[in-house]
């Protein structure tokens, strides 16, 4: 008796698990399969507690209702979850309330055919235990034989799954035939060698055995095989998200990498899932049964390229779902943009440099040629033409050494000496020199400094470099007959430059275009003002070197503003 309610409350506890599972298909066969085991096992517990031949033949009767499903539902369940296939209606009506029904009838009539149950039944005490012996009549065989035809259809679905199973899960179809065995071995040992347990019909207990053993097998399956063991690692322990979906594409289980990164993704709380890109692959693969050409999305700051597998018990089986891998290109993708910009930096770097190499060799080219030929030339034509080239060779130079820098820069052999100079004496040299920029523009200048010795620590001949720079190049974006103001200053324990122009001014957000090396704003061939694009990259370069900065404020047709800020000496 005791193993009878121990039994009925394993059964219940395990039916309760699989209530919440899910996933599991055919479920609710099970959940019936374990109702009509509990009403089979209390039968029999209620037959065994009785001393009365006519009680335990009520029970017994009773109880064919739970024996007739319980077989029934234990096919569903198997159709179901191992060939993926719904149970046709005909065959659930029949199943389900023609036999039990007749089954039933048929034993209670007992009394009046003998046909079921014969005159022989009787109630056996004189061996321990007392137990009921059943006389079993035709009607009877009847029953049995058609209870073993469901059985034999719930064989023959497992040996079909074990048949057309993965390899990776064949082993677990394997026990699943094993355990639907085990109750038919039971029941013929009970019909052909009359073994008995606890004086009762060993088959509910075989079948409670099953029951618990699928149970066991789908709750934890390490014990499928090591290849289970192996996929299981991998799918808890992979760096790269997998999220296993239903047939619809709502999640059914992820793994940690996929949990975590879901969860940096949700913003506004809403799910990527329900929105963005990833959202939007799954719901095309749901849709079309197919992942979209392009499967490359961004979750935050990363890449992803996304694959998608089809889960199914077997080659034609339903599809149950979908397990689908973010593969984190993130690396690669970055190596590629890399590589992209690597690229156009080059192509930009040839055609910057081609072309202001063009323009001064034309003119130089250009005025040595008519130079040469030129006997008749006046004396001021002469000179005109000798200043260009001599103008242009000073283009050339420039444009040499600052790609010289540039690559110095890149390969760390840039080298500068430092000392203390006096700031002010600079600003003023250099304002000096740019006043000779361009002279046919009449760029005026104006230059306002504080009544205070400035002393940096810097290398004089880069910081003039800086300096000549930004001066350049107000001088080129300015007007003819504009003005350029210069004023140094002192701003707690640094010294400020500031070169303010009223020329075109700079468009917004054009910081990259600015400090980025071979970068021109304007790079159109129509342009006015020309140069390598070098001068305010080293020019930034430098002043990190010498722990200072370079910065602008601008607005197109106001002008431009360049303030240097510099450490002042201890």
């Amino acid at each position: 008796m005791q193993l009878v309610y121990v039994t009925i409350l394993l059964v219940a506890v395990l039916g309760f698990w699989v209530r919440s599972h899910s996933s599991m298909p055919g479920k609710h066969w099970y959940l019936l399969a374990s109702f009509a085991m509990v009403w089979w096992m209390l039968s029999v517990g209620l037959e065994l507690s009785t001393h009365s031949i006519d009680c335990a033949l009520t029970i017994g009767i009773g109880a064919w209702v739970g024996i007739v499903l319980l077989p029934t539902f234990w096919a569903f369940f198997l159709y179901e979850y191992a060939l993926g296939a719904k149970v046709p209606r005909w065959i659930f009506r029949i199943t389900v309330f023609v036999a039990p029904v007749l089954i039933t009838s048929a034993a209670a009539t007992t009394g009046w055919h003998q046909a079921f149950y014969g005159p022989e039944t009787r109630l056996v005490t004189d061996s321990g235990a007392p137990y009921v012996y059943f006389d079993h009549g035709p009607l009877f065989y009847v029953a049995i034989s058609y209870l073993y035809f469901v059985i034999m259809s719930a064989i023959i679905i497992t040996g079909r799954a074990v048949q057309n199973a993965n390899p990776a899960v064949r082993s677990f179809f394997l026990k699943l035939f094993a355990g639907t065995i085990i109750p038919v071995a039971a029941n013929l040992s009970y019909l052909i060698g009359d073994f008995r347990l606890f004086g009762s019909d060993p088959t509910p207990f075989s079948f409670a055995l099953s029951l618990i053993l699928v149970a066991w097998l789908i709750a934890d399956n390490r014990w499928v095989d090591v290849n289970a063991i192996a996929r299981e690692l991998l799918f808890y322990n992979t760096t790269d998200p997998v999220l296993v979906l239903d047939p619809r594409g709502r999640t059914i289980e992820t793994n940690p990498a996929a949990g975590e990164l879901l969860k940096e993704s949700d913003t506004a709380g809403v799910s990527p899932l329900e929105a963005g890109e990833l959202g939007d692959v799954i719901r095309h693969l749901v849709k079309n049964n197919a992942l979209p050409d392009v499967t490359d999305i961004q979750m935050g700051k990363r890449h992803f390229a996304v694959r998608a597998h089809v889960i199914s018990l077997g080659e034609g089986q339903k599809q149950l779902g979908w397990a689908v891998a973010l593969l984190d290109v993130t690396t690669q993708k970055i190596a590629a943009q890399k590589a992209i910009a690597a690229e156009q930096m080059q192509t930009q770097f040839l055609a910057t440099v081609s072309h202001e190499l063009r323009t001064p060799l034309t003119v130089i080219n250009g005025s040595l040629g008519l130079l040469a030929r030129g006997s008749k030339l006046k004396e001021a034509q002469r000179e005109h033409l000798l200043d260009r080239a001599t103008s242009n060779v000073a283009t050339l130079t420039k444009l040499v050494n600052d790609l010289i820098d540039t690559q110095s820069l890149s390969t760390g052999e840039f080298t500068m000496e430092f000392s203390e100079c006096d700031l002010g004496t600079l600003v003023s040299d250099a304002t000096a020199s740019a006043e000779s920029l361009q002279p046919d523009k009449n760029i005026r200048f104006g230059y306002q400094r504080i009544n205070e010795h400035l002393m940096v620590r810097a290398d004089r001949e880069r910081l003039g470099q800086v300096l000549s720079n930004v001066l350049s190049n107000a001088v080129k974006f300015s007007a003819p007959g504009g003005s350029v103001e210069v004023a140094l200053g002192r701003e707690a324990d640094k010294a400020i430059i500031t070169v303010a122009d009223a020329g075109c001014g700079i468009p917004p957000n054009s910081e990259n275009k600015v400090f980025a090396p071979f970068s021109q704003l304007d790079g159109s061939d129509t342009k006015t003002a020309y140069g390598s694009g070098l001068g305010m990259h080293i020019s930034r370069q430098i002043l990190d070197r010498h722990g200072g900065s370079i910065r602008y404020v601008s607005a197109p047709g106001v002008g431009t503003t360049f303030t240097i800020a510099l450490p002042l000496a201890a």
